[in-house]
């Protein structure tokens, strides 16, 4: 009478749990830069939403916000533009307050309060791997980073 096992060997664990871990080891580096790329989309996107609003801000008082985050009041001298100043990781499309930030995005005054220079530092994680660096967005629409294409 012949006796049937069900079941794997150990030999094929093995090769298993090992194409799983070459699996792991292409796709992680693959993952992290893609996170990269997002985080950094989304400041982009934060310095331009800023910049809207600046606009909008100056349709109104005739010159610029020196203040993101600060409450939106009649007097154009302290005034702000009322929005979030940094990007945080989105879960459930909300913005975790507990997570540190990505980037921080400030917003500078120029000329007399008639321009005003944006800049988004990365922060954490992201500015030890982040290959742009600090972006920055000025009033006449100009976009520099630490390398070329980042825009």
């Amino acid at each position: 009478m012949r006796q049937s096992t069900a079941g794997f060997t150990l030999m094929e664990l093995m090769i298993v749990i090992a194409l799983i871990a070459i699996l792991a080891m292409i796709a992680y580096p693959s993952y992290e830069d893609y996170i990269r790329r997002a985080t950094r989309t989304e400041a982009k996107n934060l310095t331009m939403q800023v910049a809207s609003e600046q606009e909008k801000f100056f349709s109104t008082f005739n010159r610029y916000s020196g203040s993101i985050s600060g409450a939106r009041t009649t007097d154009p001298a302290t005034s702000g533009l009322n929005m979030s100043s940094s990007t945080r990781e989105i879960r459930g499309g909300v913005p975790d307050p507990n997570d540190q930030a990505y980037y921080d995005v400030t917003v500078a005054l120029t000329n007399a309060n008639l321009g005003y220079t944006i800049t988004a530092t990365p922060r954490g994680a992201q500015q030890s791997v982040d290959r742009c660096g600090t972006m920055t967005l000025d009033h006449l629409g100009n976009k520099t980073a630490a390398v070329d294409g980042c825009w």
